[in-house]
């Protein structure tokens, strides 16, 4: 895997994701601006436990079709991340930082059983208006070929960030100004209270913001919120037969928390032959999830994300 991270820590499995929250919960490191460390974690052979991923196909609406969902190698990975935010070169406490992106780019299919290699690293930190952008990066081989790769784009918010005025802050495009979704039709999808604690027990990510909303109050919501990898595997799942296409490139932007329980309305719109864009709203017009799925391998003159 081609990667600069001289920092690797290579382990035989993949840590436990219980224990790795568990640690991310004791942790009392102050939220303060701090250098973001080059590391890495590495698992050099890594398979979808059959229990599990018959769980995330449920909860989620993918078809077993002998195949991992196209966001599935995030769930494999999601105990690296945890493992890599936990290290205590990391400066920032893990608990409270924010998903705000996320751009998967698949080169082919992935069998459900298939042997997997997966590294994470950091690499790319920026200041913003709400305090810190970190980026996250997963790669997945199989047989020494790279065959899916992730960009997760996490939000750590700092002290006096919110403190800025009004006036500072930049206008936020909505939803209602993208002209594809005009003509799509909506579908409503009802979004249970125990939506995070199933989606739990089918990702093993037990973040107590998912789980309960006295444990989401400690964080500051009023509410449990959907984990946003649900809502993205979701929306993939309503995209059908154009999330089984071989090579596929996901992005996918965060705009508010969705909170427990909810209705909310699901639309997709076609943008060009091969690519279709995707939102999920509250009844009220609140943005939750946005973004686009495109088909095919991406031109390699194109810009990066």
């Amino acid at each position: 895997m081609t990667t600069s991270v001289p920092s690797v820590l290579q382990l035989a499995t993949a840590p436990s994701l219980a224990t790795e929250l568990l640690r991310a919960a004791v942790d009392r490191r102050p939220a303060r601006p701090g250098e973001v460390p080059s590391l890495a974690v590495y698992v050099p052979r890594l398979s979808a436990r059959p229990d599990a991923l018959a769980r995330y196909r449920e909860e989620c609406g993918f078809q077993a079709d002998g195949f991992l969902p196209l966001p599935y190698p995030q769930v494999l990975a999601a105990p690296l991340h945890l493992a890599l935010l936990n290290r205590p070169e990391f400066p920032y406490r893990l608990l409270g930082m924010i998903h705000v992106r996320n751009h998967i780019q698949q080169e082919r299919r992935l069998e459900e059983h298939e042997p997997l290699s997966i590294r994470v690293w950091l690499e790319g930190q920026r200041e913003v208006r709400q305090g810190r952008e970190l980026d996250l990066h997963t790669e997945v081989e199989a047989d020494g070929r790279l065959v899916w790769k992730g960009l997760t784009t996490m939000l750590r918010r700092l002290p006096g960030a919110a403190e800025r005025t009004r006036e500072e802050r930049p206008r936020e495009s909505t939803d209602e100004e993208d002209p594809s979704f005009r003509d799509s039709f909506p579908t409503t999808w009802s979004v249970t209270e125990d939506t995070g604690r199933r989606y739990a027990r089918a990702s093993g990510d037990y973040n107590p913001i998912h789980l309960h909303a006295l444990s989401a109050k400690a964080f500051g919501f009023s509410r449990a919120i959907a984990h946003g990898m649900w809502t993205v595997s979701r929306c993939v799942a309503e995209l059908g037969d154009r999330a089984r296409a071989p090579a596929l490139t996901l992005t996918s932007e965060f705009k508010r928390p969705l909170p427990l329980p909810s209705r909310v309305v699901f639309q997709k719109a076609p943008r060009s032959e091969a690519a279709v864009a995707y939102r999920v709203r509250g009844e009220d017009g609140t943005p939750h999830v946005r973004g686009e799925l495109v088909t095919g391998t991406p031109d390699p003159r194109a810009r990066k994300s």
